[in-house]
């Protein structure tokens, strides 16, 4: 009897020390899940743009950066976590290294005039910096130099740029910043990276040019279509030393819809029948088209017009006729 109440009681011990493990291994699992999880990925879309004033010429001198973030909410800090960082910027092409608070990155442009730009990416302000190149995914490691129990880790894609040494354009270009957390989807995402810099454009006086064409008899105007009397008409640009980049278009003071190159006659024109016709590199002109000055020097630059009488299909009516065209430069 003694026996038999013995093995009695010892069954339900172990059955107690079973169940006490399996609820103990249960909480657990329970948080080393917890423990791995950021609630949320949030960011604000943003455009970066820069207008510069003045800029330094002397190659290599800091100008300014550029920013954009993403943050992570309600992560823990027990087991850190990697995250797949890649940005692209389409036409950055490598150009050397540049020296930036002790430190050599390499260095990119997105053409010959534009600034040059270094990349670098971190977890906020005063932790490590990963120089970075695009279109190269990069591993960062997240909650590893985390002290607190959770926290809300925010990264930041902060490209640097500097004066490349002589004049640069302005340009605006857009890319992309992509990341992806391989242990918790939810968290991927991507940034919109456009940007845009504005940089003083060389701009060059223009002089107004009025022209007379010689009188023109009836006999040389018998027909319709019938031109008579060219005139070189110059228009003339003094860019200084700087070469000016720009783009040009000439159009009919009277008529800014006139996508022809007869000019529309002035209020005081009383001759019937003819119109004053230009012309640019022999071929008439075309109101309202435009197209590129780039010369690549500075300098007095001369552009040059052909002035000329053509006969319409009225009736010619003896008198003056008078056109105005304006020549518009939209610098860059």
């Amino acid at each position: 009897m003694m026996m038999f109440n013995d093995k009695q009681k010892a069954t339900p011990r172990r059955g107690h020390r079973w169940h006490a493990c399996a609820i103990a291994l249960l909480a657990g699992l329970g948080m080393a899940d917890a423990a791995q999880a950021c609630v949320k990925e949030w960011h604000v879309p943003r455009t970066e743009h820069k207008v510069i004033d003045t800029y330094p010429t002397d190659r290599e001198r800091h100008m300014g950066q550029l920013a954009w973030a993403f943050t992570f909410d309600g992560c823990v800090q027990y087991d850190p976590f990697d995250v797949d960082v890649r940005f692209e910027m389409p036409g950055m092409t490598y150009v050397g290294e540049i020296t930036f608070k002790g430190i050599t990155y390499p260095a990119f442009e997105a053409n010959p005039e534009a600034p040059l730009m270094i990349f670098l990416f971190q977890e906020v302000v005063g932790f490590p910096e990963l120089p970075m190149r695009p279109g190269i995914t990069y591993p960062y490691r997240v909650g590893a130099m985390s002290s607190v129990p959770t926290f809300n880790p925010t990264f930041n894609l902060r490209p640097q740029y500097f004066s490349r040494g002589g004049r640069m354009r302005s340009y605006a270009s857009t890319g992309r910043l992509v990341w992806n957390v391989a242990r918790f989807p939810h968290l991927d995402g991507e940034l919109t990276l456009d940007h845009s810099f504005t940089f003083p454009a060389v701009t060059c006086p223009l002089q107004d040019k009025a022209e007379t064409l010689q009188d023109v008899q009836t006999a040389e105007l018998a027909v319709p279509g019938s031109t008579a009397k060219e005139k070189l008409v110059a228009i003339r640009m003094d860019c200084g030393v700087d070469p000016p980049r720009a783009r040009m278009t000439l159009s009919d003071a009277g008529d800014a819809g006139n996508t022809g190159s007869q000019l529309t006659p002035t209020a005081d024109s009383d001759a019937e029948g003819v119109r004053v016709q230009l012309l640019r590199g022999g071929a008439e002109v075309q109101f309202g088209q435009t197209w590129e000055f780039d010369p690549g020097v500075g300098g007095v630059h001369d552009h040059q017009f052909t002035a000329r009488y053509i006969r319409t299909n009225e009736a010619l009516v003896p008198g003056t006729i008078k056109g105005e065209a304006v020549l518009n430069v939209d610098y860059w």
